[in-house]
This record gives C-alpha cells, sequence and structure tokens, in this order.
C-alpha cells in the first residue's frame, strides 16, 4: 500500500473514506462492525497524515479504535488485520435447520414464529429461538406483512390457577355445519393445564345440555373448586337459582361470574373457540350431524395430546393436567441436545422418544438414551433395552431376548444345557438337545446288584423293552407299561417297601 501525501492527498483520502462510510451505513443500518474495506480506507487516511480524530469523526468511530487498526496493520499485515472486527452476529443457522424451517412455514402459512418454533422443538426435537425463525421466514420472503399499528388496548388483567381442577371455565359456541343447520357447542377447559375436560355438540341451547355437559365432566374427573361463566340464561336465573347453579351446590363447586359485556374474564375458553375455528371448523364439512360429533371428537383429542400451547410455554395441555411437563421437558431437553450434534455432522435429526405415565401411585418413564430405552419405576431403573433385540418364546412357553450382531448369535447370559448340543460338554449329533437315558442302566449302590434300589427291576424293564421292540405297534407300549408296573422285580420292590 502506498502513503499518501497529506498535502496533495488528503481531501482525496477524507472523501474516499466519507463516501465508503456513508454506503456502508446505508446497507448496515445502525450495526457497529465496520466491512474491511472501510477499516482499510482509514489505516490509508492515517498513513497519509490525518489524526486518529480526524480519521475517527469521518467514519463515526474514536480515535482509540483507529489507532488499534493501524496498529494491527502495521505488526500483522493485510492478514491478521482481515481477521479484526469478527461480528458475533453474523453467524448464520446451518442450510439444514433453515431448510427445515422454510418447508414447514410453506406447509403451514397460517403458523406464526412461535408457533414454528413449537412445532420444530416438540415434533422433531430441533432447538431454534423465535427470533431466529422469524430471520429465516423474512429472509426467504416467506413473512407476513406488518400489520398497521393500533391503539395500545386497556391494560388486561391475567390470572391462572396453580394446579389442575382448581377452575374449570365453561361457554357455549354456535357455529352453522355447511349445507345443514346451525349447532351448539358446549365446552369446558382447565384454567391450570387448559385441558378440554367436557364437551358436546347439541342442535339446540338449553340447559338440559349444559347440565349433561357438566355432569359428565365431574364424573370423569371429579368435581373442580369453581366453575367460571358468563350470565347467559343457560347458568344464572332472574329469580333464585337456576338448575346448573343448584346442581353446582349439591356438589360443592363454587359458581364464579363474569362481569356483563366483559368477555376477557373467559379469555382461556375464548381463545379456544378461535383456535378451533381457524384450524379445524373453518375449512371442515361434514356429511352429517354425527359425523361432525365424531370428528370433533378426534380433534379435541389432538388439541389435548399432541398441539403445543404457547399460553403454557410450548406444552401440550395433557402435559400439565397430568402434571408430567417437567418429565417431557426433560426428554424434549435431552433430544434437543442429541440433535444438534447430528444438525452439526449434517446427518438426519430424530424424533423424540418418550412414555410418561403413572401406574397406580408410581411414575413410569420410557425414554431413549442413546441407542438404548430405558425402564424406569420411580426412581429405579428396572430395565434398558437394547433396540434389534426382540423377545423371541418358545414352543414351552418360555420367553427370552436374543438377536444377531455381525452374523453371530448373542449370548443370552443362560449358559449351556448340561448334555445339550454339540461340542465337548454336549452330546453327539444324533442325541439332539437332551440324552436319551432310558436304556441306560441306573446308578448302582454298594449291595444292590445291578438292579439299584429295585432289585430286579431293571432286568424286567429291560427285557420288556426289548420284548416291545420285537413286536411293534401300540401293545408295544401297553406291554412295557404292564412290565413296569406289574412285571419281574415289583414283588423285591413291594417286600422292601
Amino acid at each position: 500500500m502506498s502513503f499518501w501525501n497529506r498535502r496533495k492527498r488528503e481531501p482525496e483520502a477524507a472523501s474516499e473514506v466519507q463516501g465508503s462510510v456513508s454506503a456502508h451505513r446505508r446497507s448496515s443500518g445502525n450495526r457497529r462492525g465496520f466491512p474491511l474495506e472501510v477499516r482499510l480506507l482509514a489505516v490509508d487516511a492515517r498513513e497519509a497524515g490525518l489524526s486518529s480524530r480526524e480519521v475517527g469523526d469521518l467514519i463515526g468511530s474514536c480515535a482509540t479504535t483507529i489507532d488499534k487498526w493501524t496498529r494491527v496493520y502495521r505488526e500483522e499485515g493485510l492478514e491478521g488485520f482481515s481477521r479484526q472486527g469478527a461480528n458475533p452476529g453474523t453467524r448464520q443457522l446451518c442450510n439444514a435447520l433453515r431448510q427445515k424451517i422454510e418447508e414447514y412455514r410453506k406447509d403451514n402459512p397460517e403458523a406464526g414464529v412461535r408457533r414454528i418454533r413449537d412445532d420444530l422443538r416438540r415434533d422433531e426435537c430441533v432447538a431454534v429461538s423465535a427470533e431466529a425463525v422469524r430471520k429465516v421466514v423474512n429472509d426467504a420472503g416467506l413473512g407476513n406483512p406488518t400489520p398497521p399499528s393500533k391503539r395500545k388496548p386497556h391494560e388486561i388483567r391475567r390470572f391462572e390457577r396453580e394446579v389442575p381442577n382448581a377452575m374449570w371455565q365453561i361457554d357455549i359456541f354456535t357455529f352453522e355445519l355447511k349445507r345443514m343447520y346451525r349447532v351448539y357447542l358446549v365446552g369446558i377447559i382447565d384454567d391450570h393445564s387448559r385441558y378440554i375436560v367436557g364437551h358436546g355438540l347439541y342442535r339446540q341451547q338449553k340447559a338440559e345440555a349444559v347440565l349433561e355437559v357438566v355432569k359428565g365432566a365431574i364424573g370423569q374427573w371429579g368435581a373442580p373448586r369453581e366453575i367460571l361463566s358468563d350470565n347467559g340464561r343457560q347458568f344464572v336465573a332472574w329469580h333464585g337459582k337456576s338448575e346448573f347453579q343448584k346442581v353446582l351446590c349439591r356438589q360443592g363447586v363454587q359458581h364464579v361470574r363474569s362481569a356483563p359485556q366483559h368477555p376477557m374474564t373467559l379469555g382461556k375458553i375464548e381463545r379456544f373457540w378461535k383456535t378451533l375455528w381457524a384450524e379445524f371448523l373453518s375449512d371442515a364439512v361434514f356429511a352429517s350431524f354425527a359425523d361432525a360429533r365424531q370428528r370433533l371428537d378426534h380433534w379435541i383429542g389432538y388439541y389435548n395430546h399432541q398441539r403445543p400451547h404457547q399460553g403454557i410455554d410450548g406444552a401440550c395441555p395433557a402435559d400439565r393436567f397430568y402434571g408430567i411437563a417437567g418429565d417431557v421437558e426433560e426428554a424434549l431437553r435431552q433430544g434437543c441436545a442429541e440433535n444438534a450434534l447430528q444438525l452439526a455432522l449434517g446427518q438426519e435429526t430424530r424424533p423424540p422418544l418418550y412414555l410418561l405415565g403413572k401406574l397406580g401411585e408410581t411414575d413410569v418413564r420410557v425414554t431413549r438414551k442413546g441407542e438404548d430405552i430405558e425402564i424406569k419405576l420411580g426412581d429405579a431403573v428396572q430395565e434398558v433395552i437394547r433396540m434389534g433385540r426382540p423377545y423371541e418364546v418358545d414352543s414351552d412357553g418360555n420367553y427370552e431376548r436374543r438377536g444377531t450382531e455381525d452374523g453371530l448369535e448373542i449370548d443370552d447370559g443362560r449358559g449351556a444345557v448340561p448334555g445339550g448340543g454339540d461340542g465337548a460338554e454336549g452330546g453327539g449329533v444324533d442325541e439332539g438337545p437332551m440324552r436319551n437315558v432310558w436304556r441306560e442302566p441306573s446308578d448302582a449302590e454298594p449291595g444292590d446288584g445291578e438292579g439299584g434300589a429295585c432289585g430286579d427291576g431293571g432286568a424286567g424293564v429291560e427285557a420288556s423293552w426289548e420284548e416291545g421292540e420285537e413286536r411293534g405297534g401300540e401293545e408295544d407300549y401297553g406291554a412295557l407299561e404292564d412290565a413296569i408296573v406289574f412285571g419281574e422285580g415289583f414283588e423285591a420292590l413291594e417286600d422292601e417297601v
């Protein structure tokens, strides 16, 4: 790099540096990092004779930074100078994760960035922030237009019960079945977990329909402490108590009513109606009223057990309702850590594997640990299952885990059967798995002779066996049985006994 003469080239250097900085500011907004060409021009201007303060004023930096750039360039040259100013904010997501986000956005154009984040985390164990999802979506041109700013609404007081079954919210939602008639959906949602504890679809909006849903929910899940409703005629009577309030009183449930013309109090059930309409009812066409009931049951099951809920940190309502949200979060965190390595290595990610529940009062957890599946009852590990080694049941009803690895049979730890199979300790090929000892003499004891404890019985049995071989057929077995029971040697045995 040639050094500039301050008298001749100072205006030229100053204008060139100022023009590059202006272009950088227009392209990068408020970012603090300076590109390499701007820093090189600043060093050129400093070497041409401008002071560090003057150069700093031109590019919008301090004199200390200009001195640092000049010192690094003089000591390490262009190679060392190009390593300076690395901005951690310029790190990009890996191509595999970017592709997953773009594909999900194309398949679900109505899903927001937080919904994409939660679904990727729960379905594929891929951890990514909502801001990273927003950046990928916007860079791919798949973002929604910015909504116009609105006047800030009145601040809403939010509440949530600490445990399930502390409060239920009940409401009625009406819609029209396409090409048919108007129907009414009664729904009850748990305030803590957002779990739909009861619902029912009816042709008419009557108090009997509400009572049927309430009684069914109480019979299945037990009575809550409170039930929150609006002031509809199905819940409140003008004079005295309604039938709904009487049923709650007999069950020991406190009835809480919202203020008139204030649906925000029932915000959780109202938000569920919006989700139900946007994700299911708006595009659904039902063949009949019974078909609508059946398909509605399936969708609510999906909502309770599979759909991540943004109001409860991406968990499913069933996770909170059954008290396993912490265990599910731990399983997902482990899966995300494993898949982060898979993505870094350019390999395919694996979906999560976990099964959580209760066996009486004991917690049951089935989770994946690397290539194995771990089964825990409470805090104790009961079994670790090796993938690819299923149980086999033999003809006698005994079961054991067998498998092959690299063409070799896996030893199940039981050891060989004495006298069975081939080898030095086993019998011959003709003897099979168990050795035939029928025709071999019994072990003799001192003073017994060859017949052992039975005297001459051994000879009688052997004679009957030879006689049966000569005759053959079914009569042979009858003669053999008579020889054993009443044959030679029987009287000696009887006398000895």
